[in-house]
């Protein structure tokens, strides 16, 4: 490591402040700065407005301290709600004023390095700040986006780009143009590389570092979760998965998998941890199917009651899950998951738990049967998952990975300069 710390703005819009505090997410902040690599750190959710109520939603950006190296920013979608009736000029005008703030706090910090969470809105955020300050553009890729759009047939922001194809013009502008490609594992980066990402900039950072260390002790001692199953209604054998309730990570597939398990005689009932806009819908789904009393909504839950709950389920199944498909393999629990974005690198069928092709949720159900059948088996299955976690996820591991990724990528910039 570098005797001298470095500085770096991260725009990333995958929580506001509220929501990482409220989701006990503080460890995924303070990864940022790499165990002190970085002695400074500007994080910024541009749009963090569009989930506050009323005014909130407009004005001045605003900026929390979170402690003496770290500095939380979040953007309004407007600079007044005078202008709410006029939404693109308005968010223009209160984006601009953003860039704005963003570049004198830079310059202040004396920032090395830009990094982006995505290569649309953020992408081209992040490709205008490291122009005009002169420093390299850093990309995290943590979606196959060609997958989603398969799913979902819809543009990844569909209310800001419209099209897809605006999506993929803005992917082949933004990564070539970035001086080091991180996938946040090897398919992410394998997508990057496939459009327009240069093979000498790509490497993988996994999420290791950014997942709660209360995920890697053992289950046996994270507490007692059949309490708090039991304040949700909780009491007979259950299934799970850990998402957002959102198209792309098909959470209906789930619904479909019980009906045939309960059908064949399976008596477990199914937990869904996390929300989104489709819950309303799958409340529709569950009556529709005869499910009413065997399917519990949790919603979003701190990172203590996730890790105390996980391990008591018979099995997680995984249409598509990302960092919380490794909170999974830690709790030790069989998966049943399909061959989507990332999920072939960590659950490979007889070894870690059951792959099975993407969006064929009868093979999901037939595995599943299989494993609720064979506890030994399932038991066998998630304790190997949990070894292979355990490796490929190290947090120290992981960071000391990202930290000899930055120091090399320095170098050959410094000798480029």
């Amino acid at each position: 490591m570098a005797s001298d710390t470095k500085a770096i703005l991260i725009l990333d819009m995958s929580y506001t402040l509220k929501m990482f505090r409220e989701r006990q997410l503080g460890q995924a902040l303070e990864s940022r700065k790499l165990g002190g690599y970085f002695g400074r750190v500007i994080s910024v959710h541009p749009l963090a407005g569009l989930f506050e109520p009323g005014n909130g939603r407009f004005g001045d950006p605003e900026i929390t301290q979170l402690d003496d190296s770290h500095v939380f920013v979040e953007g309004k979608i407007g600079v007044s709600r005078v202008w709410r009736f006029l939404p693109p000029l308005n968010l223009l005008l209160a984006q601009i004023r953003l860039v704005r703030l963003l570049l004198r706090m830079a310059r202040e910090a004396k920032v090395d390095v830009v990094r982006v969470g995505d290569p649309y809105y953020l992408g081209l955020v992040g490709w205008v700040l490291s122009r005009v300050l002169r420093v390299p553009l850093v990309i995290r890729v943590n979606f196959n986006y060609n997958q989603l759009y398969k799913i979902t047939k819809k543009a990844v922001f569909p209310r800001l780009f419209r099209f897809r194809f605006v999506e993929k013009m803005i992917e082949q502008f933004i990564f070539p143009r970035c001086s080091l490609v991180a996938g946040a594992n090897q398919n992410n980066l394998d997508y990057a590389m496939a459009n327009g990402a240069r093979p000498a900039t790509g490497v993988v950072f996994r999420y290791g570092n950014l997942i709660h260390p209360l995920h890697f002790a053992e289950p046996s001692t994270r507490g007692n979760g059949r309490p708090m199953l039991r304040e949700i209604g909780v009491e007979k054998e259950f299934l799970a998965t850990v998402s957002r309730l959102e198209e792309i990570k098909q959470p209906d597939h789930n619904l479909l998998v019980l009906k045939r398990l309960r059908d064949a005689g399976h008596d477990v009932n199914f937990v869904f941890v996390g929300d989104g806009s489709l819950r309303g819908r799958l409340q529709d789904v569950v009556l529709e199917l005869g499910l009413a009393w065997h399917v519990f909504f949790a919603g979003n839950r701190p990172q203590e009651w996730i890790a105390a709950v996980l391990p008591h389920a018979r099995l997680v199944l995984s249409p598509h899950m990302g960092r919380a498909l490794t909170e999974a393999c830690l709790a030790g629990v069989p998966i049943v998951a399909y061959d989507l974005d990332w999920q072939g690198e960590i659950i490979r069928s007889g070894e870690t738990g059951e792959l099975v092709p993407a969006g064929d949720w009868e093979e999901m159900a037939r595995r599943a049967a299989r494993l609720l059948a064979d506890p030994d088996q399932a038991h066998r299955l998630g304790q190997k998952a949990r070894q292979v976690a355990m490796e490929m996820m190290d947090p120290k591991a992981v960071a000391d990975a990202e930290i000899s990724a930055y120091e090399t990528f320095f170098r050959k910039t410094k000798k480029r300069v």
